[in-house]
């Protein structure tokens, strides 16, 4: 038989082994709080990174019709200043749907007709580095079709002159591409 100092010693050894057992359990469930929360970290980290490209690359909007009040841009050099200030005053109150210059540009040339809009189609078919800069495709446009005033009657004679039912312009076109 054990004696009472023995006893008293499986006891004590019996207490020191239940507190590092519930040490133990203490830990473990530290432990899982610590593997739940790295757990969530990861969670919203995934959320943040998303919503940071999602930030740095906004999808474009879509851009539904809307003609300016002034109509489309025919190329005519009266107009230029017209047209400028007309597509500024409707980007100014439509911020989120004209929010990149691409979305800019992109309606500038879609409210255009005649020589302007022959002007621009082999800038979008060759992916002009211009389309993607608002602020450059107006100093384009500018250069393009604006005149100075000591030759703007003389321009303006000139394209508004016709052979036949079609302009000038046109009518050059017609003929370069049929002597191709």
């Amino acid at each position: 038989m054990a004696t009472p100092e023995q006893i008293q010693e499986l006891l004590g050894a019996i207490q020191k082994l239940s507190q590092e057992v519930q040490a133990l359990k203490v830990e473990n469930q530290t432990l899982q709080q610590i593997s739940q929360e790295v757990q969530t970290l990861k969670a919203e980290n995934v959320v943040l990174k998303q919503l940071m490209t999602a930030r740095d690359n906004p999808p474009e909007p879509e851009l539904p019709p809307m003609p300016l009040s002034s109509g489309k841009f025919d190329g005519a050099s009266r107009k230029v200043k017209e047209f400028l200030d007309a597509c500024k005053l409707y980007f100014t109150y439509r911020p989120i749907l004209f929010a990149t210059s691409k979305a800019r540009v992109g309606f500038m040339i879609s409210n255009r007709s005649g020589n302007a809009l022959s002007w621009v189609t082999p800038l979008v078919m060759g992916e002009d580095p211009s389309l993607q800069d608002y602020e450059g495709f107006c100093t384009l446009i500018k250069q393009t079709f604006e005149r100075p005033e000591t030759t703007y009657l003389a321009c303006e004679d000139l394209l508004d002159a016709h052979q036949g039912s079609m302009d000038v312009l046109t009518y050059i076109s017609n003929f370069k591409t049929l002597a191709a």
